[in-house]
């Protein structure tokens, strides 16, 4: 998602799309003090597999209608979702170029226990943007939101536009044709140290 402000909102393992905003930056910020809104989507990262699109989904403490802010949002480890998780991606991307590349040091990040959403979403977007060679500080906006400088519903800072994604090959391309604004999973399997390069690529129609 492309914020105004130099503002983001932190996913896991995010869409390609809520990288843009990041490329040209040295730092970026993000509102912890915002409620939190499923509509969002933070919590899902979206893929494609074998049988098709691939939801992984990060189930949380109350579920996700729960009324509170962003940095209060804790993740519930009754199902064990982080194998789960594993072995989707595991299955969608080891026949991908640059899966053993990046394999082992991703797998660390399911070994983790974190119990905040924004936690792990800030390793995961850290975790992508270190793949990439981007050297950006992610930082908490502290100010108080209630002063008039932000608003508190982050999607105000959303913009409405219409990208242009290049293809580029995919694991299960032969199946269902190119998919634009996967994970930024997908693409980094896909194009390794090209990643970044292709994030430059993508323009308004």
């Amino acid at each position: 998602m492309l914020i105004e402000g130099n503002y983001i909102d932190l996913q896991y393992f995010g869409a390609i799309k809520s990288f843009l905003s990041l490329i040209n930056q040295t730092n970026c910020n993000f509102l912890p003090s915002v409620a939190y809104q499923k509509s969002l989507h933070l919590n899902r990262a979206r893929l494609v597999g074998a049988n098709g699109p691939l939801l992984l989904t990060v189930p949380l403490i109350g579920g996700r209608d729960k009324k509170q802010v962003l940095r209060d949002v804790q993740i519930s480890y009754t199902e064990p979702w982080q194998r789960t998780h594993w072995r989707g991606i595991q299955s969608a991307y080891r026949k991908s170029p640059w899966f053993e590349d990046y394999a082992p040091g991703m797998e660390q990040l399911f070994k983790r226990r974190e119990k905040f959403l924004l936690d792990l979403n800030l390793k995961t977007t850290q975790w992508a943007l270190d793949r990439m060679k981007l050297k950006i500080a992610i930082m908490a906006e502290t100010e108080n939101l209630h002063t008039g400088k932000h608003t508190t519903d982050i999607q105000q800072f959303s913009v409405s536009t219409e990208l242009h994604y290049p293809a580029y090959q995919q694991v299960f391309a032969d199946r269902f044709g190119f998919i634009p604004n996967l994970s930024i999973l997908d693409l980094l399997f896909c194009k390794g140290p090209q990643s970044a390069g292709y994030l430059h690529s993508i323009h308004l129609l």
